[in-house]
C-alpha cells in the first residue's frame, strides 16, 4: 500500500534553538508534510532547583513564537512532537496550550491521522538510566528488573518538582510493555508510524560509545508482534557514530535514529510514497539516499 506522506524527523534537539530554525526551513525546503520532534525538546545541563523555569522560559519565549509564525506562514504543515526523559512533566501545560491553539499535536500516548490509511502515534518513556529526571522513565518490561538499592531522583507535577526515590517510583508506574499494549489498542498498528523516543535494543540505533546496547527491550518485541511499517528514535545521540547506520530493519519494519550532535543539526526525511529515507547533516551540508 502506497501512502503519499513525507516526514521530516528530528530528536533531541534539547533547546538549541538553530537546530529548531533549521528543522523549521528544512521543512519547507523539503516540501515535508509534517515535521515530527522525537523527544528531548528543552534545554538541560542545569541545576534542577532552576531546570524548570529555564524549560518553561524555552517554550513561551522561544519555542511558541517559532511555532506560530512556522503555522502562520505554513498551515497546512503539521508539527507533531513529545517530551523526552531530559524534559521536566511539570511544564506540560504549557505544551497542552500549544496544542489547544493548534500549533502542535501532541505524540505520547495519542495518535492522528497522516493520510487516508496511514496514521502516527508516539511514546516518550525510556528504560531506566542514571540521570536524575524520573518523570518520562520506565521499567521495561518486568517489575522484577527494577534495583534493590535505589537513589534519590527527581519527578515534576502540578505540585512542583519532588524527591522520589527510584525503587518506589518504578514499582508504582506501569512498564514500557504495559503502556505500549495500551498504545496498540488505541492505534492501528499495521497502518501507523510510531514515534518512540527510546530505539529498540540490540540494532544499530541503540549503541553507546561504549559500545553497550541500551535501546528498550519492549520497543522492540512490540515492533517485532505488530510490525509497523516505520518507527523514528532518538535518545541515543551517539549510535550512529558506533555504527555509521541511522537506518535498521526489524523484519518489514522499518527503524530510524538520525542522531544528533551540538554543533550541527541531523535528520531524515522519509518518503513513504518513494520508499526512501534521506539523512541530512546540517553543516557541512550533505544528505545521503537509503532505499527503504
Amino acid at each position: 500500500m502506497t501512502h503519499d506522506v513525507r516526514i521530516l524527523h528530528a530528536a533531541d534537539l534539547h533547546g538549541n534553538l538553530t537546530h529548531y530554525r533549521e528543522l523549521l526551513s528544512l521543512a519547507v525546503a523539503k516540501q515535508a508534510d509534517c515535521v515530527v520532534m522525537g523527544g528531548d525538546l528543552l534545554p538541560g545541563g542545569i541545576s534542577i532547583s532552576s531546570l524548570a523555569e529555564v524549560q518553561r522560559r524555552f517554550l513561551n519565549d522561544h519555542l511558541r513564537p517559532l511555532l506560530e509564525h512556522f503555522k502562520e506562514t505554513n498551515p497546512e504543515k503539521t508539527v507533531y512532537l513529545m517530551m523526552g526523559n531530559d524534559d521536566l512533566a511539570i511544564n506540560m501545560d504549557q505544551l497542552e496550550r500549544m496544542a489547544g491553539e493548534g500549533l502542535l499535536r501532541l505524540l505520547h500516548l495519542r495518535m492522528y491521522t497522516l493520510s487516508d490509511s496511514l496514521f502516527i502515534a508516539g511514546y516518550g518513556c525510556v528504560p531506566p538510566t542514571a540521570f536524575m529526571i524520573k518523570d518520562w522513565e520506565r521499567l521495561d518490561a518486568h517489575r522484577s528488573m527494577v534495583q534493590d538499592r535505589s537513589y534519590q531522583a527527581y519527578s515534576s507535577g502540578s505540585e512542583g518538582i519532588n524527591v522520589v526515590n527510584t525503587h518506589e517510583w518504578f514499582l508504582s508506574h506501569n512498564t514500557i510493555e504495559e503502556e505500549l499494549s495500551m498504545l496498540a489498542r488505541l492505534s492501528n498498528p499495521a497502518h501507523t508510524v510510531y514515534v518512540s523516543h527510546a530505539p529498540p535494543y540490540a540494532t544499530k540505533l541503540d549503541v553507546l560509545f561504549n559500545g553497550r546496547h541500551i535501546g528498550s527491550r519492549s520497543v522492540r518485541m512490540f515492533i517485532e508482534q505488530h510490525k509497523p511499517p516505520l518507527t523514528l528514535h532518538g535518545h541515543i545521540h551517539e549510535s550512529h557514530h558506533m555504527t555509521d547506520e541511522i537506518k535498521d530493519c526489524l523484519g518489514p519494519t522499518v527503524c530510524i535514529n538520525p542522531g544528533q550532535s551540538r554543533q550541527v543539526l541531523h535528520a531524515v526525511t522519509i518518503d513513504m510514497a518513494g520508499n526512501e529515507v534521506h539523512r541530512i547533516v546540517s553543516y557541512p551540508r550533505k544528505e545521503t539516499v537509503f532505499s527503504r
